[in-house]
């Protein structure tokens, strides 16, 4: 059970590649706002009168795990680029007093849509990002979410329809429960509890073991960058106590089915996938883009369940494809 749990804790993590910073960097601030009744830390690329894109991250992702090259590029298309910290990770507020998810508790609700068990919900964290989009004064967005950034994005589509100017859902699923499970060798590599310790080494080289199984095998990613990136977050932020209320989450969230709400959304839809992802299978994908009308699939070959140096450019196309959509 312990394994189960540590495999479901690790895997839903997003690792995204940081590169170098474009030579021209465009405008550049960061802060913390008051949304939905917590503290959300954010960054913001590009001038404030740009139409916005919303970055939502995944499980137990900080907002530095979108690169900022990707970030760059966007705003130098004229957009106005925001990447924020989740609930309960990186600079935003933690949910000490709500302790640690019972397992034993979540774990049976699987399938069943069932959220009693859990200390908050992907549905909470919808309303995070729409409260950050309040705070900023921010009407519509262009939403792009990750592994569960894109979950939480398809729930902004689906209740919050007048704030999305477009989706770019990336490496997620449609929370189909009898969708293919992910590399069983994966997960298994993966079944390693975070070090009970305060050396960052020892934090920095979980990370990077987490980082290392995700990667695209077929644009691979420097063991230096990928140990310089689990280092910096590590520095940054180390809360594994928010990753786990996180992962019980999107557990539930990703096991519930949102097919026929994905039906009505009527905005620009661009599904991004690897088709050698290890967590998420490509299948996910091909649903979602089936589902939703109209929508665009761009599946990349090689590509695992992170973005790469290599492939920030086919991201961006793919999210001003669906932002030039609209």
């Amino acid at each position: 059970m312990k394994q189960k749990i540590i495999i479901f804790i690790s895997i839903l993590i997003f690792s995204i590649s940081v590169t170098a910073q474009a030579k021209d960097e465009p405008k550049r601030v960061s802060g913390k706002v008051m949304a939905n009744g917590i503290t959300i830390a954010y960054e913001i690329f590009g001038a404030e009168n740009n139409e916005a894109i919303l970055l939502i991250c995944g499980t137990g992702s900080q907002l530095t795990d979108w690169p900022v090259e990707l970030c760059e590029k966007l705003a130098h298309k004229g957009y106005r680029v925001i990447r924020f910290d989740n609930r309960d990770v990186g600079l935003s507020s933690k949910f000490d007093s709500l302790g640690a998810p019972n397992w034993s508790a979540v774990l049976p609700k699987i399938k069943t849509c069932d959220t009693s068990a859990l200390q908050y919900t992907v549905q909470d964290m919808a309303r995070d990002a729409v409260g950050l989009l309040d705070a900023l004064k921010i009407e519509k967005a262009h939403v792009v979410g990750a592994s569960m950034g894109g979950a939480i994005a398809q729930m902004i589509a689906i209740n919050f329809p007048e704030r999305i100017l477009s989706l770019t859902s990336i490496a997620a699923s449609t929370g189909d429960p009898n969708l293919p499970a992910g590399d069983p060798k994966v997960l298994a590599a993966m079944a390693t509890p975070p070090p009970v310790t305060d050396n960052i080494d020892e934090r920095g080289k979980y990370l990077f073991n987490i980082y290392k199984a995700l990667d695209s095998k077929a644009y691979p990613t420097p063991d230096t960058v990928l140990m310089r990136i689990a280092m910096d977050n590590v520095k940054r932020s180390w809360y594994p106590e928010g990753t786990a209320r996180q992962a019980a989450a999107i557990i539930i969230a990703d096991n519930c089915d949102r097919r026929e709400e994905l039906k009505n959304i009527h905005v620009p839809v661009v599904v991004i996938h690897g088709d050698a992802d290890p967590v998420v299978n490509i299948e996910a994908a091909r649903e979602i883009s089936t589902v939703i009308k109209g929508s665009k699939l761009n599946i990349i070959p090689g590509m695992g369940h992170a973005l790469p140096p290599q492939l920030i450019d086919k991201i961006v196309d793919g999210i001003l494809t669906a932002a030039k959509s609209k």
